[in-house]
C-alpha cells in the first residue's frame, strides 16, 4: 500500500498526517512552527522531516511516501519555496514532494477542494477563495504594518490605542485600559508605548481575547473596535466574491482561526457579511488544514502536474 503525507505548518506549530492512497488518516503527529525563516529555509527541512519520520514509524509505514504535501507560512517567496521542497526531496521521506502556502491547504480542507472562501483570522489575517471554475485568488495578508484587518494583532493594537485615548479624554470611557494592563502586567498607561515598542507581534495578539471579553460585557468602545475589524475582514469576502466571479449559486464563507471562532467576533462576522449586500453564506468547515494538505497529496498521485 502507498502512503501519504499532509503538513499544516503554521507560525505557532506544526501538524502532520499519516494517510493510506485513499486519504485515510492513519497518524497525527504536532511539533515547532512551521513558519520558513528566508535565512534558513533548509532549518525548516530539517524539522519536518524529523517530523515525518517519527509519524511514519508510529503508522508502522515505511519511506518512501508516494507524495508529501506540506502547507507552510513564510513561502511566499518562490525561491524559499523551492529551497525547502528541495530539502524535503533530498531527506528521501517522499517520492514526490509538494510545498503549498499553509492559507492553501487551508483552503482545501475547509472547503473540501470545491469553490468557496476562506477568512483567516487568528494572530495575523488573511482570505483565500476559490472560483467555480478552480481559479485560486489571496487577498489581505500584507502583514502587521500595512494589513492584518480582523487580527488578533490589529485587534489588540486599535484597542490599546482606544483605551490610550480614553485616558486623554479624546476617546469615550471604557473598560479596556484597566483589563488590558492587567493582562500586560503594567501598572500605568505611561508603560503602555515603551512595552508595545518591544512587544512581539503574538503579545500584541494575545491582547485580543481580553478586547473581545470586554466587548461582550457591553462596553461599548471595545465592541467598536470588533466590529471595524470585523468589517475589515468581511471586506476581503466582498473582494474575493468580485474577483472570482461569476457565482451561479451563493457563495459559501468558511471562518477560521482563533480569532473567528470567538462567538463575539463571529456575530459581528455575520452582520458584516451581510452588509456587503452580496450572495454569501457562512458554512462550517469540511475539513481542517492537515486533511486539505492530504486530499492535495492523494489528488497528486499519478499526475505529473
Amino acid at each position: 500500500m502507498r502512503h501519504l503525507i499532509g503538513i499544516d505548518g503554521g507560525g505557532t506549530r506544526t501538524t502532520l498526517a499519516v494517510a493510506d492512497e485513499s486519504g485515510r488518516e492513519i497518524v497525527r503527529r504536532t511539533g515547532p512552527a512551521g513558519l520558513v525563516d528566508p535565512r534558513r529555509p533548509a532549518a525548516t527541512a530539517e524539522m519536518l522531516a524529523e517530523l515525518a519520520r517519527e509519524a511514519l514509524a508510529a503508522a508502522a509505514a515505511p519511506e518512501p511516501v508516494a507524495v508529501l504535501c506540506a502547507g507552510l507560512a513564510g513561502v511566499g517567496n518562490a525561491a524559499e519555496r523551492e529551497a525547502v521542497r528541495a530539502s524535503l526531496a533530498r531527506a528521501g521521506i517522499a517520492e514526490r514532494v509538494l510545498i503549498r502556502s499553509d492559507g492553501e491547504v487551508a483552503l482545501h480542507g475547509a472547503l473540501g477542494g470545491r469553490p468557496g472562501i476562506l477568512l483567516i483570522a487568528g494572530t495575523g489575517s488573511v482570505g483565500y477563495g476559490r472560483a467555480e471554475d478552480g481559479r485560486v485568488a489571496r487577498c489581505g495578508g500584507w502583514g502587521l504594518i500595512v494589513g492584518d484587518e480582523g487580527s488578533g494583532y490589529l485587534i489588540g493594537r486599535v484597542a490599546l490605542t482606544a483605551a490610550l485615548r480614553s485616558v486623554d479624554g479624546r476617546g469615550a470611557p471604557t473598560e479596556l485600559l484597566p483589563r488590558l494592563l492587567e493582562a500586560i502586567g503594567l501598572s500605568t498607561p505611561e508603560a503602555v508605548p515603551p512595552w508595545v515598542g518591544r512587544a512581539e507581534k503574538a503579545e500584541i495578539a494575545a491582547l485580543a481575547v481580553h478586547v473581545l471579553e470586554v466587548a461582550a460585557g457591553g462596553d461599548a468602545v471595545a465592541d467598536a473596535v470588533v466590529r471595524e475589524q470585523a468589517g475589515g475582514l468581511a471586506a476581503h469576502a466582498g473582494a474575493l466574491v468580485r474577483r472570482l466571479g461569476p457565482w451561479t449559486q451563493p457563495t459559501p464563507v468558511v471562518l477560521h482561526g482563533g480569532v473567528a471562532r470567538d462567538r463575539t467576533f463571529g456575530s459581528h462576522m455575520e452582520r458584516a457579511l451581510a452588509a456587503l449586500e452580496l450572495p454569501l453564506v457562512l458554512r462550517p468547515a469540511a475539513a481542517d488544514a492537515v486533511a486539505g494538505a492530504v486530499h492535495v497529496a492523494r489528488d497528486a498521485l499519478g499526475s505529473d502536474t
